[in-house]
């Protein structure tokens, strides 16, 4: 008899320690929905059986008719964000109560993720953001649009020099060696020509930084997100070693070689090798209009302690440009292109606009493309219904109360270190916010329909203070070189290309499941 009360004991012990974390939501009246599915699907999303996407939709369809819900990693209570009202008020009016994102990446100094604008926290992040600020105005963009125009001549006449009529290519493949060479060169200061060089050391280096269908890599990203002390005490690394030293090394010579023969170079290294001298401090030196509506809007930080940049520092800042940008603007770019394959009559619209805009000779200027209108509403589209980030998060760092606005609601009281996330995937996918939303509909971002878009629930480069600084450059990288792909030739479907999409299982990304196969048909000009 003590055996069996022993037994029930322990039993209803693990029990209760199983169970208790998951009671945290219920104790703050967060509404959570069905708990234990959230959590099959997580493991089935690590071990590539089903998609970040659809967690992500699955995550937000839990519970109706609320503005936010609970949910749990692992046993971490994580509270998501539903409605665009409360994401303003974290996000920007109340920005100073969830400074930071959340761990992300634990590790040693050495590593270049520990000092770059992604995972810096709280006053050191105000610190670094205010003093990078300047360098990617749009009038410092301007200063290295040429170099983006020079590499996406180069790769539309990669092709206008083949013979085929239709050329059958992998977009997935050519637009992320396209970003590759103008990071190289724009970020960097190399000259890389991944076309003909197909295996050069930089785009190696930097394919294997962004690969994370690997299921070690995933694992290992996991353990950073769910136990991040566990993750620094194994030594674990999202960063190999040689990738790392690869990317210092390379900055560091860099560094010492243009300050050895006083070069200046109008790139991304140019700038912020400025910035450290103090140069370059003026926040905006002309004024450029730009019609670009997912530009995300500066936010001037007044308290803040300029910093002194290290060569570390600077490393750390161009890296996470290059490793921010590879994988998911070029991604997005073939979204748009196959976008434009499928829906014939929008690219030739967009045709019609390259032609009226093209220079009788050389290179477009800088306001020729920030100022195209329908190109820009393409771009809108294309980022509305294939996000460049499917979620985005903060965390608590001052206690915050959400006041209750609903009947169901009561106050909901934040402690710091709570963490909370915004599904923009699935709010950019939901009826309710976007009329037919699985419609690719660029009609969307005219000038008369854009005022009637909350811009709460449209934020492909993040929203307040802790916005993507490099918008700008993203969204004159994807217009570059469809104004110059677009000049010659039509994006067709080919018997490969896969319509509808097939969203990847086995990457943490939003992807194609198959590549982006489609053809390159010769204009008739």
């Amino acid at each position: 008899m003590l055996a069996v009360l022993l037994l029930i004991g322990v039993f209803s012990l693990l029990y209760f320690l199983v169970t208790k974390p998951f009671k945290y939501w219920d104790h703050k009246n967060v509404p959570t929905g069905k708990i234990w599915p959230l959590i099959k699907e997580n493991i089935l999303v690590m071990f590539g059986k089903t998609s970040i996407v659809e967690l992500i939709k699955k995550i937000y369809n839990n519970v109706e008719g609320v503005r936010y819900i609970g949910i749990y990693q692992l046993n971490t209570p994580i509270l998501v964000l539903k409605s665009p009202e409360i994401i303003k008020q974290i996000c920007v009016k109340d920005f100073d109560h969830f400074l930071d994102h959340g761990v992300m990446f634990a590790g040693d100094s050495s590593n270049l993720f520990s000092r770059n604008l992604l995972v810096l926290k709280g006053q050191h992040w105000k610190n670094m953001r205010a003093t990078l600020s300047p360098s990617f105005t749009s009038s410092k963009m301007k200063s290295m649009f040429v170099l983006i125009c020079n590499i996406a001549e180069i790769y539309a006449q990669h092709y206008v020099n083949k013979k085929d009529k239709i050329i059958e290519i992998d977009f997935k493949d050519i637009l992320a060696r396209y970003t590759n060479d103008v990071i190289a060169n724009t970020a960097f200061g190399i000259q890389v020509d991944s076309l003909t060089d197909r295996e050069n050391e930089f785009y190696v280096m930097g394919r294997d930084s962004t690969n994370f269908s690997k299921p070690w890599r995933k694992f290992t990203i996991f353990i950073f997100q769910a136990f991040p002390s566990i993750a620094k005490l194994l030594g674990l690394k999202i960063l190999p070693d040689k990738v790392n030293d690869f990317f210092l090394n390379l900055v560091q010579d860099t560094i010492r070689m243009r300050e050895e023969q006083n070069i200046k170079r109008p790139d991304m290294l140019g700038l912020l090798m400025e910035a450290r001298k103090g140069q370059g401090k003026e926040f905006q030196t002309e004024k450029i209009e730009e019609a670009s509506f997912a530009a995300v809007k500066e936010h001037l930080e007044e308290n803040y302690t300029k910093l002194d940049l290290t060569d570390f520092d600077i490393a750390s800042q161009v890296f996470v440009f290059f490793f921010a940008g590879f994988e998911t603007v070029s991604t997005a770019m073939c979204f748009m292109a196959h976008e434009l394959a499928i829906n014939a009559d929008v690219q030739r619209r967009l045709i019609e606009e390259i032609d009226e805009n093209k220079p009788a000779s050389g290179a477009p200027s800088y306001e020729i493309i920030a100022n195209m209108e329908y190109l820009d509403m393409v771009v809108s589209e294309t980022l509305r219904k294939w996000p460049i980030n499917i979620a985005t998060d903060r965390v608590v760092t001052k206690p915050y109360t959400i006041d209750p606005e609903l009947p169901s609601e009561q106050p909901l009281h934040l402690e710091p270190n709570q963490n909370v996330m915004i599904p923009i995937f699935a709010i950019r996918w939901d009826p309710q916010n976007y009329e037919n939303p699985e419609k690719f509909d660029p009609e969307r971002f005219s000038s008369e329909n854009r005022k009637n878009i909350d811009p709460y629930i449209y934020i492909p480069f993040g929203v307040g203070p802790r916005n993507c600084i490099g918008s700008r450059f993203a969204l004159l990288e994807m217009k570059a070189v469809f104004f110059y792909l677009l000049s010659y030739f039509e994006i067709v479907p080919v018997e490969k290309t896969n319509v509808p999409i097939k969203i990847s299982k086995s990457n943490i990304t939003l992807t194609s499941e198959n590549g982006f196969p489609l053809g390159l048909k010769r204009r008739n000009q």
